[in-house]
């Protein structure tokens, strides 16, 4: 076998932040689930397969605190991420080039981590290389350490793994791009084959993929070991590792699950193994991807200490999505009852509070802690409320990092999200957000820049616009060359004052003090 086993290195992976592997993130999500987590006072962290690092980089910038390592195998993306780290100087990152085989057998100085986390990559490599990722989480995971893992789940990608072996054929029939490997899917779905009228996902799923990166499509697809999971053999490899399934990084489909029906409910709390009642419930949803909480040593949460976590869960509202009785997931509709769910919609649009103030708070005197955690998870899960676990760290490397990223936005790299201390890592950011940004970074006032120096931040973002080949588009309709200065001016001066409030609430860069 190659040093590649099995795993596309023909392209760089997109640069794409996971907020489910955030620290602050998994000990709130293990809190909300009656497990206690690790201390975040001082931490060791290790990401298996970083990809191009962004989720590292945020990370670490976002948590000083912590000690962070991050391994891939691809000089490419290890290149990469050491450029971004050493210019938003991250001390607090080590990026090392390493096969999970080296890592396993110890030929690597490493500590031992509080936490480890990997994104996909389980579904991606050879049963060898899944082997010796267990054996290193036996080696270096701490007595109550985290595993993070995402990964494809069987039940919902069943029916796309034809789809994928026609993927694989046709690149090696036609080789080159992405759009040359996916020409021989494409033309059997054009000519009515009948997997695809009798597999719709997999149909749809092509008709997806030209609004798609297609580094994304070639790492998610062209991949010699692309392998979905049924929940229980994951659960019985991590078991090797002494480790029990904690729950899950989907406030979505953590139990009691809300999306299922009361039938659906009724018949998979029949199960007494909680491992295939968990498998089950990926039926019920035809879930395509899992992110799944292991422990080693699963410590649960009685009522007085889940209130002694409460302390250190803090929550807030999303000012940006509105309250809705009827809400939607990727499989499911609920109808919410009026009482207390709007009732803590309403408080937390008030102000941040901790869950113990919430357990506290006369709106929900007489409820159960389980109820007012069901209420909150629920919450969460439609984004109508976000949630970080402990305070807020300082903002002085998030503030370097962020500076780094939105300079490379305007040479043309592309980044999903930025550092947000409030979050306890990244948040979500689109490409002309960026350069928005970026134009008003420097500015000493940026709300007065917006109507002093409209000319500047426009030819500014103009430049960007040519660097990233990004093209200008309003309400589903690409903008005319000769319309775009008008366009961007009247986006600085509809959006830009929410888009600099938004900016200091998440921490991207620090508010400033108003002109005198």
């Amino acid at each position: 076998m190659n040093w590649t086993a099995g795993y596309n290195t023909s392209v760089a992976y997109t640069n794409s932040y996971h907020h489910e592997q955030s620290p602050t993130f998994l000990n709130a999500c293990l809190v909300m689930q009656r497990v206690s987590p690790p201390s975040i006072d001082k931490f060791t962290y290790c990401e298996l397969g970083f990809g191009q690092g962004l989720t590292a980089l945020i990370l670490a910038a976002t948590h000083p605190n912590g000690d962070f390592y991050a391994c891939d195998f691809n000089p490419l993306h290890v290149l990469a991420a050491v450029s971004v780290r050493d210019e938003a100087r991250l001390p607090n990152l080590t990026l090392l080039e390493n096969d999970f085989g080296e890592l396993a057998q110890g030929k690597v100085e490493l500590p031992q981590f509080d936490y480890i986390t990997m994104h996909g990559i389980l579904s991606w490599i050879s049963d060898e290389t899944r082997a010796q990722i267990v054996q290193f989480l036996r080696r270096y995971l701490k007595p109550g350490g985290v595993v993070q893992a995402g990964y494809n789940a069987m039940t919902g990608c069943a029916q796309v793994m034809p789809l994928q072996r026609l993927l694989t054929l046709g690149a090696k029939r036609e080789g080159g791009t992405w759009t040359k490997a996916s020409a021989l899917a494409r033309t059997l779905a054009g000519i009515d084959a009948l997997h695809f009228q009798r597999n719709p996902d997999s149909l749809l799923r092509i008709h997806d993929f030209d609004a798609m990166d297609p580094r994304y499509l070639v790492h998610e697809y062209l991949q010699e070991a692309w392998t979905p999971f049924y929940f229980a053999d994951i659960a019985r490899e991590m078991s090797e590792a002494k480790l029990t399934f904690a729950g899950s990084a989907s406030f979505s489909h953590m139990l009691p699950v809300e999306w299922l029906t009361d039938e659906q409910r009724e018949m998979v709390n029949t199960i007494a193994d909680p491992i295939d009642a968990e498998e089950v419930h990926d039926y019920c949803s035809n879930r395509l991807f899992r992110r799944d909480i292991f422990v080693r040593g699963n410590m649960p949460l009685n009522d007085a200490r889940l209130r002694e976590q409460a302390e250190h869960i803090h929550v807030w509202g999303n000012a940006s999505v509105a309250y809705e009785r009827v809400v939607a997931s990727e499989h499911a509709t609920v109808t919410r009852g009026p009482e207390f769910h709007h009732t803590l919609y309403a408080l937390l649009r008030r102000s941040e509070m901790t869950l113990a103030q919430i357990f506290d708070s006369p709106e929900f005197t007489g409820l159960m802690l389980d109820d007012i955690l069901k209420i909150l998870r629920l919450s969460i899960a439609t984004g109508e409320t976000s949630i970080r676990y402990g305070a807020e760290q300082p903002c002085e490397t998030a503030d370097r990092l962020n500076a780094v990223l939105l300079s490379r936005a305007e040479r043309g790299e592309v980044w999903n999200a930025l550092a947000s201390p409030r979050m306890g890592g990244g948040a979500a950011v689109g490409t002309l957000d960026q350069l928005l940004l970026a134009s008003l970074h420097e500015k000493t006032d940026r709300t007065k820049a917006l109507s002093k120096d409209t000319d500047e931040l426009i030819a500014r973002i103009k430049r960007s616009l040519v660097a990233t080949g990004l093209r200008l588009r309003i309400a589903g309709a690409e903008v005319s060359p000769e319309d775009i200065e008008m366009r961007l001016g009247h986006i600085l001066a509809d959006s830009g004052k929410k888009l600099i409030a938004h900016s200091e609430h998440l921490g991207f860069w620090r508010a400033q003090k108003p002109a005198r």
